[in-house]
């Protein structure tokens, strides 16, 4: 008798969208599922991982590269590695992209693979986007396919735009995927029920988009090459006073470039987490759960943007320090120097 396959769950969606968000609200409504997690950022240090409340479930954290690219081959080892490390079989899958990610590359990886065919089934490819900025970057190709290739849009953060934007802007998502199943939500709270075990994926649906998905060397995705991303850490206490002037200015400032912003921070006197979010010029930011009494109390900010003035973001987040590191005193000019 053959054992049924692991259903898989893909959370995609543009950078700043909510699927951070939504896989933590899934996980809450399955307490009594074993899940198996992979999360993969776009960046040198990861962050999401950290924000997605797990518990006890497995989870796997791919950084420094995207899964529809570069570490492709990543996502099918984190994959294995998961199946064989859990404590137990686990009973569903939850991948979660990076903004940045071309779902159907993603997809081969899981179509192209026969041992993987045995052994797990595509159940739905779940788009979440963002009400507020959608529309800005809908021209952009990644974007396109993100909502192209979805059996379930969700629609998030409908509280910000007003109805008849709303209607402009679904109607928009209808053409770009007429079939997709939608859903609208504020802070991505979704019923799991509406998202999880209803097989959705439909392969043909996906080879009319893309009939060379099967050819493993047909998809050689890019990215924009102006998009970067600027990671930094540090085991020094922030000071919040100074982190929320530094962010608000950076925000009001650059946030037409700055398109998605994430950290988790250790502010001085404070027991907590501190999570940071921002998509342009929105900035949220709120206490996570308490650190752990073992656990170091490091800070992690990532930055994803165009035209990233790296070192000035890094100087503007290490002058949030607390206790400031001593500098080097500036060489004596020629005036300044005492003569015998």
């Amino acid at each position: 008798m053959a054992l049924a396959k692991i259903p898989v769950t893909i959370v995609t969606g543009f950078l700043g969208a909510g699927k951070t968000t939504l896989v933590n609200h899934l996980l809450a409504q399955c307490s009594g599922t074993y899940i198996g997690i992979i999360v993969n950022e776009f960046g040198e240090v990861g962050i999401d991982g950290q924000l997605i409340v797990a518990d006890d479930q497995p989870l796997i954290e791919i950084t420094n590269g995207c899964v529809c690219c570069t570490v492709r081959k990543d996502l099918t080892a984190a994959v294995n590695e998961l199946l064989q490390r859990a404590e137990r079989p686990i009973e569903r899958l939850i991948i979660e992209t990076s903004g940045l990610a071309d779902p159907a590359p993603v997809l081969q990886s899981f179509l192209a693979d026969p041992d993987l065919l045995q052994r797990v089934e595509l159940e739905s490819v779940v788009t979440v986007a963002d009400a507020r900025h959608i529309l800005i970057h809908i021209g952009d190709d990644v974007v396109r396919e993100q909502i192209a290739f979805a059996d379930v849009i969700v629609l998030n953060k409908v509280e910000i735009p007003s109805a008849p934007e709303l209607e402009q802007l679904e109607g928009e998502l209808r053409r770009l995927n007429p079939a997709a199943h939608l859903v609208r939500t504020e802070r991505a709270q979704v019923s799991a029920a509406e998202l999880l075990g209803t097989k959705r994926f439909s392969l043909p649906h996906v080879l009319s988009i893309e009939p060379d998905l099967l050819d493993g060397e047909a998809h050689d995705h890019e990215h924009d090459t102006s998009i970067g991303s600027c990671c930094m850490e540090t085991g020094g206490a922030i000071d919040p006073d100074r982190f929320s002037r530094w962010m608000n200015q950076l925000v009001q400032r650059d946030g037409a470039r700055l398109m998605r912003t994430k950290g988790v921070l250790h502010f001085t006197g404070e027991a907590r987490q501190f999570h940071c979010h921002s998509v342009h010029m929105l900035l949220d930011a709120r206490p996570g759960r308490r650190w752990g009494p073992d656990e170091p109390r490091r800070s992690k900010l990532v930055f994803i943007g165009r035209e990233l003035a790296a070192d000035a973001l890094r100087e503007g987040f290490l002058g949030c320090l607390a206790v400031q590191p001593e500098r080097e005193p500036a060489p004596a000019t020629e005036s300044e120097m005492e003569h015998p």
